[in-house]
């Protein structure tokens, strides 16, 4: 006869004597030699303890170590609390990686407290020491790490869209909310001086955020998260130089603002000019990232962001095809030769901001809130070329006629949303990590444009003139939209054993579409499932099925 061996899940938290969590703190059974670290917030645990009496030990890199005695005789022994005390202060210690590591934010996506390699998701987080060793400025640059993701378009070096698993323009958020509402994702810029991490999840399996009911996100959704406030003193300082005219000054400045380290801030932000290898090309940018966060008690935490950024820089109309369309004959431009205007500019200013809470109910319940808006504004001017000129019935593909266009965009984008989080709730041995959330979103923007159908003629082989003559735009044709949606999402993952999981869930849209002559609404219910088999330790074999919608009119 065989008897199951009862086991007892220990979970608590280490922090220092002003209860400030320790990110990574070791938690171990010297006498088991069982263990693990705890997670950023400073909380542990340790699943499969046998019943008995044992010591348990916690340390820290700087602190002196601390060990209590515990007895396990139940299915849970909760809330072992640690307080370490400073030991040694060291002078530097560097951290480049940790793959336990829970990326910020992670949740506006997903909305389980899981880290990547748990979901059944393919999730890629590029941090920000990767960004900063490779020294990328754009988003094209960061996420050309992560296969799949490729860039669709950069519309004359004016913004950035992404594209992946062959879906044009997926969304990009920025700290979990829509940047552009426009459901072919125009794209955007941002400044990588601000970044903590930029987490791209692949598939379908994004219709968690809700996001999935726009046409592209089956690809997926990218997810740029800004940085944050720390309770410990720092700050960094840099200039970046090179050729043609780069200056980039950057600053970052965080830390405690009272004794008791409740409150915290940090002040980030870069100026950046640069010239172009391209002729009348050039660009200036300013960013700017101030956030607070407040440990209201032990249970309690508030977090504020900001995030501004402008960019006013040329289009570049870049070169022409010397032949028909399908035959690759591309016209090597010298770099002293630029095909449109002098004053041709793109300007981009774009607005975030997020306001999150989160409040422990118990050990095992997690009452998570936050809001976020994105206002985006786009004012291009800029000249455009139309097809070759044709003489005697013969393409004179030198020869090309310029436009002349402008347009404005204004973009505004919300999010309300609640989560309560269960983690490490058992039904007898089987353990559950659940959600059940809410969401509200509100979408609205707006669009001008006019043009001039042909301003002059210009043969590229020859000088080009750069001052724009006087034009005469026609009529005004504005355009834009309105939605608010509303989705309510349920998850279940089940942890059947310590190698076979299994993930539930559902989301309900609805979304209303705001209309000049009537409204219409429309209602979507996707499904979520898999299983996660863990054959060997840090091997996950997953599978998942889920659908993505589009509510919007009958598209």
């Amino acid at each position: 006869m065989m008897f199951a061996q009862e086991t007892t899940l220990v979970t608590g938290t280490i922090t220092d004597m002003g209860n400030q969590p320790i990110p990574f703190a070791s938690i171990y059974l010297p006498e088991l030699k069982k263990g693990t670290a705890a997670d950023e917030d400073g909380k542990y645990s340790i699943e499969n303890v046998p019943y008995g009496r044992w010591q348990l030990t916690a340390s820290a890199v700087g602190y002196k170590s601390l060990s209590v005695t515990i007895e396990t005789n139940a299915t849970s022994l909760s809330n072992i609390k640690f307080q370490l005390v400073h030991d040694n202060e060291l002078e530097q210690v560097e951290v480049f990686g940790n793959r336990n590591d829970h990326p910020d934010k992670i949740e506006s996506l997903t909305r389980l407290p899981l880290k990547p390699y748990e979901q059944i998701q393919s999730i890629s987080v590029l941090s920000s020491k990767l960004i900063e060793d490779q020294g990328a400025l754009t988003i094209s640059e960061a996420t050309k790490n992560v296969p799949g993701v490729y860039t669709f378009a950069t519309y004359g070096n004016k913004r950035e869209s992404m594209s992946s698993r062959g879906f044009r323009g997926i969304p990009i958020l920025k700290n979990g909310v829509r940047v552009n509402s426009d459901f072919r994702g125009v794209g955007i810029l941002t400044d990588m001086q601000g970044v903590d991490n930029i987490q791209v999840l692949k598939g379908t399996a994004s219709i968690t955020q809700g996001v999935a009911t726009d046409l592209g996100s089956p690809g997926g959704v990218i997810n740029i998260v800004t940085k944050t406030p720390k309770f410990t003193q720092g700050g960094s300082v840099s200039l970046r130089s090179g050729s043609y005219g780069e200056i980039r000054p950057t600053f970052d400045v965080f830390g405690p603002l009272n004794r008791e380290k409740t409150i915290a801030f940090r002040l980030n932000g870069a100026l950046e000019r640069a010239d172009n290898y391209r002729a009348l090309v050039d660009k200036e940018s300013f960013y700017f990232n101030p956030s607070f966060a407040w440990s209201i008690d032990d249970k309690t935490k508030l977090i504020l962001e900001l995030d501004h950024y402008y960019d006013s820089r040329t289009p570049d109309l870049g070169t022409i095809n010397l032949d028909e369309n399908d035959v690759n004959a591309i016209y090597d431009l010298p770099h002293s030769k630029f095909l449109g205007f002098k004053n041709d500019r793109s300007i981009t200013q774009n607005t975030t901001y997020a306001v999150r809470m989160e409040r422990e109910l118990s050990d095992k319940l997690t009452l998570r809130g936050a809001f976020y808006n994105s206002s985006l504004n786009l004012n291009d001017k800029g000249a455009g070329l139309g097809v070759a000129i044709k003489e005697n019935e013969v393409a004179k593909y030198n020869i090309r006629q310029r436009k002349y266009a402008t347009s404005t965009r204004s973009d505004n984008n919300s999010v309300l949303q609640f989560d309560l989080i269960g983690n490490n709730v058992y039904t007898g041995s089987i353990k559950h990590t659940f959600q059940i959330g809410f969401d509200y979103s509100s979408n609205n923007f707006s669009t001008t444009s006019q043009s001039a159908g042909v301003v002059d003629t210009i043969n590229v082989f020859q000088n080009i003139e750069h001052v724009l003559p006087n034009v005469s735009l026609g009529a005004t044709v504005n355009g834009g939209g309105k939605t608010h949606s509303i989705g309510f999402v349920v998850q279940d993952v089940i942890s059947w054993n310590t190698w076979f999981k299994t993930f539930l869930g559902a989301r309900f849209s609805s979304t209303e579409t705001i209309a000049e002559v009537e409204n219409t609404q429309s209602t979507a219910f996707n499904p979520l499932g898999g299983i996660v088999i863990s054959p060997i330790r840090n091997i996950n074999i997953f599978a998942s099925y889920t659908n993505s919608s589009y509510p919007r009119t009958a598209a």
